[in-house]
């Protein structure tokens, strides 16, 4: 079997991986189940099992590689959270990826982070305009139709722009705050951080929402996926206090970006 041969080179391939472009999210984990997480990769890389057929079962796998089922999981969830492997409830783990997939994976712990979401990233615009609010705009900016905005929309994008897009975009400010200076071709900073900048206000609050999105036509071809590709929108309203000054709207394809928020919770002392 494929896999017992793999076995056997398990120390020269953990050798050969500390050289090549694998992911180094594989450096932190525990030895034992990262040593079968890197074979497994391997092996797929070399098309054994090839993209659409089923690993080995978990069982199996304890049993070639004499670990706990729960170290075989880690193995398993690894390589799904490379985009290499899905798990079908009743049917087993299918491979859908011969290499791992570039992810965007976006971290919060607190609103300040918020400004942390541009870094590392730059949006290229397609249109910066001044529009009426129709309905469905008003809807979304909280404001009566045919009220001034200015829309942005654009690409976003890591470092390097010829990689896979991050998100579609659609900025919203609101005219009266809608004279910013910095704006240009390529943004690499929140617009609403353009916005305190260039009026001397802060943001009081914002209000983020998450719906599951169908990535169809034009926007499947800039977001380079397949038309009705699954897919995450993120709408953020920026407020100074009681009034909406931006809206911001992120089209983003469910197999290339993560969204990770942790809460500190805190006990009263009794």
């Amino acid at each position: 079997m494929w896999l017992s041969r793999q076995r056997s080179r398990r120390n020269t391939i953990a050798m050969e991986i500390e050289n090549d472009t694998y992911p180094a999210a594989l450096a932190a984990t525990s030895p034992r189940h990262l040593d079968l997480a890197r074979t497994l990769m391997q092996a797929i890389a070399k098309g054994q099992p090839p993209v659409g057929e089923l690993l080995p079962t978990e069982v199996e796998l304890c049993e070639q590689w004499n670990l706990s089922r729960y170290a075989v999981r880690q193995a398993i969830q690894k390589l799904s959270s490379l985009g290499m492997v899905t798990k079908q409830a009743g049917i087993g783990t299918r491979v859908i990826s011969d290499r791992p997939r570039e992810r965007y994976l976006q971290v919060m712990d607190t609103p300040a982070d918020l400004v942390g979401y541009a870094q590392g990233t730059t949006l290229r615009t397609s249109a910066c305009e001044r529009i009426k609010a129709d309905a469905t705009q008003a809807a979304l900016l909280r404001c009566e139709p045919g009220a001034s905005w200015l829309h942005i929309a654009g690409i976003r994008s890591g470092a390097d722009a010829a990689q896979e897009p991050i998100a579609l975009v659609d900025i919203y400010v609101d005219h009266a705050y809608s004279k910013l200076p910095e704006l240009g071709e390529v943004l690499s900073a929140p617009v609403y951080t353009m916005i305190e900048k260039a009026y001397g206000i802060k943001v009081t609050r914002v209000e983020q929402e998450l719906q599951g999105y169908l990535v169809t036509g034009t926007q499947a071809e800039c977001l380079r996926v397949e038309d009705r590709s699954a897919g995450l929108r993120i709408i953020r309203t920026y407020f100074l206090r009681d009034k909406v000054i931006a809206v911001t709207t992120g089209i983003h394809p469910a197999s290339r970006f993560s969204y990770s928020m942790s809460y500190q919770l805190t006990q009263e002392l009794r």
